[in-house]
């Protein structure tokens, strides 16, 4: 086993713990169970899995792939580079994976994946992207997905796509929704939804 996966899993397993009272045996599995996995992703397979992706990363890493990490000032790599910046009074947190640089110098947001499936969306991708032009005064051109279960990146996204004022646009909007209680289910999503056992659309996706 990976030894960075074994200690980062066993501190995890503790701070989750300590932080819900809730016994590790009622924990809930993700995924969907299978002929392969029955118990669907549960602790088991996440120490088993969980290792190799550590180890894809470290590989893929030391490829021969063209990016190199971004420092945000010498010595210091963009690595969970934390962001809140705040638009029309509204706070956003945001922490970045990682921010990678081309041989050409360009910057690219690459945000770490451990499902089976490339997001549909980019918009992540274009709120990081917002928030480092806010905040750092440089805007990535470009973004990506590694994917932990292939070991590789997905297709290079132009993040120009969304401008600034178009991701404020949308905060804005989103805050208003809240400060009105108006919640809109995404029935894509339900197997995620911590909430679901107390939705009416539940199971109607």
């Amino acid at each position: 086993m990976n030894k960075y996966w074994e200690q980062a899993w066993e501190s995890q397993r503790k701070e989750q713990w300590a932080n819900t009272g809730i016994d590790e045996s009622e924990w809930k599995a993700s995924g969907r169970a299978t002929k392969a996995n029955p118990n669907k992703e549960d602790g088991d397979w996440w120490n088993v899995e969980g290792s190799k992706m550590v180890d894809s990363w470290i590989t893929w890493r030391n490829g021969t792939h063209p990016l190199t990490l971004w420092e945000v000032q010498p010595g210091v790599p963009a690595i969970e580079l934390g962001l809140t910046p705040i638009w029309n009074d509204i706070p956003v947190q945001m922490h970045i994976d990682r921010v990678m640089i081309n041989p050409d110098g360009e910057l690219i947001v690459v945000d770490i994946k451990t499902g089976v499936r490339t997001p549909s969306s980019d918009l992540q991708l274009a709120f990081y992207a917002a928030g480092m032009e806010e905040m750092l005064g440089i805007r990535p051109r470009y973004g990506t997905y590694w994917m932990a279960r292939t070991g590789q990146t997905a297709e290079l996204i132009d993040l120009d796509y969304f401008s600034k004022e178009d991701i404020i646009e949308i905060v804005s909007k989103f805050d208003q929704a809240r400060k009105a209680e108006l919640f809109i289910p995404n029935l894509n999503h339900c197997i995620m939804c911590n909430v679901k056992d107390k939705c009416k659309y539940k199971g109607k996706g």
